[in-house]
Order: C-alpha cells, then structure tokens, then sequence
C-alpha cells in the first residue's frame, strides 16, 4: 500500500509540472505528456490494486 502511494505521489508531481509549464508555454507537447502520465499513473494503480485484491483471495486464511 506504501508503494501504491509513493507511486500516485510522484505521478502527481509529475502532472502537475507539465500542467504548469503548459499554462506558462501553451507547448501542447507538455499537455500531451501530462495526459499519458496520468494515463501510465491510472494503469499502474489498478495494476496494484488488482494484485492486492488477489493477495487478499489467494493468501490462505489464518
């Protein structure tokens, strides 16, 4: 879960810097990335939460 967070944290850095130098540049080249890092960031996190829920099913009960 740690990881999970860590992740979506340096995803939304990351979005947020392009976001911001796209206001200041109007470069659709940083708007376009700021879009497929948060496209990579939506991936990853389901990716993570998927393999939480089968941990969570496939883990035997104590």
């Amino acid at each position: 879960m740690l990881i999970l967070r860590f992740v979506g944290l340096i995803l939304l850095v990351a979005i947020a810097v392009c976001a911001a130098a796209y206001l200041f540049t109007r470069d659709r080249r940083y708007l376009n990335w700021a879009l497929k890092t948060f496209k990579v960031g939506v991936a990853v996190s389901l990716v993570f939460l998927a393999l939480m829920v089968l941990e969570r099913f496939l883990a035997p009960m104590v």
